[in-house]
C-alpha cells in the first residue's frame, strides 16, 4: 500500500506541484491523498483538482478561535488518513490536535536555526551573510524550530535582492522538498532528540 501524503497549501502551490509530479511515477512511492487550505480560489487547490486529487478548505474565520479551528483542521485531515503532513506554502501556525495527531514537514528558506519567522530571506539580506539556504525540517509547537531532516546553502550573489534570492532558494527548497519526502516514505525515519535519522 502507497505512503499516503496530505498537503496543505495557502497559495500558489509550486511545492505541491513539485510533489504531484514526482508521485506520478510509482516507483516515488506515495500518494497524494488530498490537498487542504485555509483560504478558497488559490492556484494550490487548482493544481490540486487538475491532478484529481480531493481538497478541502478549512478557514480560521469559520471557526470561534484559534484551538476550535486546530480541531477542526485535525479532523479533516484524520478523514484521509495521511502517512504524513507537508505543510507547502501553509501560511497558518498548526496547533497541538494537527501536531498531536499527525508527522508534518515544513519548509523554510534559510538555514534554520538562523532566520526563522516569515522574512527569511530578507532577514539574511539584512544581516549580510553570505551564505543562505532552505531547510525541511519536521514541524513542533515553535516557529520554525522542529528538528532538522534536510539542509542545502544557496549563496548570496552581489547584487541579489529578496525576489532574485527568494527565487533561487525556491528552485532548491522544490527538489529538496521532493527528496526528503521521498526518502520518508521509501525507507522510514526516526526522531532521537533532534537528530532525524532515516530508516525503520
Amino acid at each position: 500500500m502507497s505512503f499516503r501524503l496530505l498537503v496543505l497549501v495557502s497559495g500558489s502551490g509550486t511545492n505541491l506541484q513539485a510533489l504531484l509530479d514526482a508521485v506520478a511515477d510509482d516507483a516515488f512511492g506515495a500518494t497524494v491523498v488530498a490537498v487542504g487550505a485555509d483560504r478558497d480560489g488559490i492556484e494550490g487547490l487548482a493544481r490540486a483538482e487538475r491532478a484529481n486529487v480531493p481538497t478541502f478548505v478549512e478557514p480560521v474565520a469559520d471557526h470561534p478561535d484559534r484551538a476550535a479551528w486546530d480541531a477542526a483542521l485535525a479532523a479533516r485531515i484524520a478523514g484521509y488518513g495521511p502517512d504524513l503532513v507537508v505543510s507547502a506554502g501553509f501560511m497558518k501556525i498548526l496547533g497541538p490536535r494537527v501536531l498531536g495527531a499527525f508527522p508534518v514537514v515544513n519548509t523554510h528558506p534559510a538555514l534554520l536555526p538562523s532566520f526563522p519567522g516569515t522574512h527569511a530571506v530578507r532577514d539574511a539580506l539584512a544581516y549580510g551573510v553570505r551564505l543562505t539556504g532552505c531547510t525541511v525540517h519536521l514541524v513542533d509547537a515553535g516557529v520554525d524550530t522542529g528538528p532538522v531532516i534536510a539542509q542545502e546553502a544557496v549563496p548570496i550573489q552581489d547584487g541579489d535582492d529578496e525576489t532574485t534570492l527568494h527565487e533561487r532558494i525556491k528552485v532548491v527548497e522544490r527538489r529538496l522538498l521532493v527528496e526528503v519526502v521521498g526518502r520518508m516514505a521509501r525507507e522510514g525515519w526516526q526522531v532521537h532528540g533532534r537528530h532525524v535519522r532515516f530508516g525503520r
